[in-house]
């Protein structure tokens, strides 16, 4: 890091010591917030340089890198002794995908209609049934009944996408449903806290606000560009942890306090606050000897509800 012996860097160093990221779940996140702002290209020795202070070595890099090429994330071209990794297209649609819920959040309103997948008694087998359930409970849905899956957001399009997916198109029931609990029903808003795990969500908000809420005074002087470009990672990697595993209900379903409102304002206020420095370091390494790597792309001004006001 720039200046070994600043606070910042100090509490950084805690912080990668105390909660060690995993090379290609980071890299994940490296890929998805910075570097599909520049055409998604980079030579791996300089993702080694820029990963290295987060500590990620070069052997468990290399691996995951490899991994990544394999499940199709990533794709690589040989340029002699050199390599160039690119996002694939099916990087770019799952990281598409995952930015609407980790820079924008669901919507506050909410017009009371719900998404629901229905599994048929009959026609799917074990296995396919818990690969489905596990794909619905990470896009968001609850199960409310045995074979009956909800959702208050989450569009029909997403459900038929898994289901394509795995490879069953024709064997769910997705529809379109309003409540009707005014005739004397049961409103399926009130079996939230059973079939969605709030309260570890919650905690887990509450920890990202007690980790990271420091970082606000330790920037108010303006960071070494290294500096933040590791804070913006570490904040990032922590925030798509927590966001892709909660299913973001609407305003009207949350316990009152709900905490990811409060993380989802800091994470924000932080992003920005070292938004230009790191895209300074960012420029400096991944940009260097790389014409793949494009200017900054008008989608990262709207995150987090867009650049604040200058003060």
């Amino acid at each position: 890091m720039a200046n070994p012996q600043s606070p910042l860097d100090r509490y950084l160093s805690r912080l990668i010591k105390n909660d060690p990221p995993r090379a290609k779940s980071l890299c994940v996140s490296l890929l998805g917030d910075a570097l599909t702002l520049h055409g998604g290209a980079i030579w791996l020795g300089d993702l080694i340089e820029l990963l290295a202070p987060l500590g990620i070595n070069e052997r468990l890099l290399r691996t995951s890198v490899f991994r990544l090429v394999a499940q199709n994330w990533l794709q690589s071209e040989r340029h002699g002794r050199r390599s160039l990794y690119l996002i694939s297209e099916h990087g770019a649609r799952h990281t598409a995908h995952a930015s609407q819920r980790i820079y924008e959040g669901a919507p506050r309103d909410w017009n009371g209609e719900w998404t629901l997948v229905a599994l048929p008694r009959t026609g799917n087998g074990l296995a396919e049934r818990a690969e489905l359930r596990r794909e619905l409970v990470w896009e968001g849905f609850g199960m409310i009944a045995p074979g009956l899956f909800a959702h208050p957001h989450t569009e029909a399009r997403a459900a038929h996408e898994i289901l394509e997916k795995l490879g069953i198109p024709d064997r769910a029931l997705v529809l379109s449903a309003r409540d009707l609990a005014g005739a004397g029903g049961l409103p399926i808003a009130s079996l939230a806290s059973q079939c969605w795990n709030l309260d570890d969500v919650a905690e887990q908000y509450r920890q990202f606000i007690k980790n990271f809420g420091p970082l606000e005074k330790l920037l108010e002087d303006a960071p070494a560009p290294a500096e933040a470009f590791i804070a913006r990672v570490l904040l990032l990697h922590s925030w798509r942890r927590i966001v892709l595993h909660d299913p973001q209900l609407p305003t009207p379903m949350l316990p009152d306090n709900w905490p990811g409102h409060a993380a989802r304002e800091l994470c924000g206020r932080i992003y920005w606050r070292v938004f230009d420095a790191s895209e300074a370091h960012l420029d400096a390494l991944a940009g260097k000897d790389n014409d793949r790597y494009t200017p900054l792309t008008a989608e990262g001004e709207s995150r987090f509800g867009g650049r604040p006001p200058a003060a």
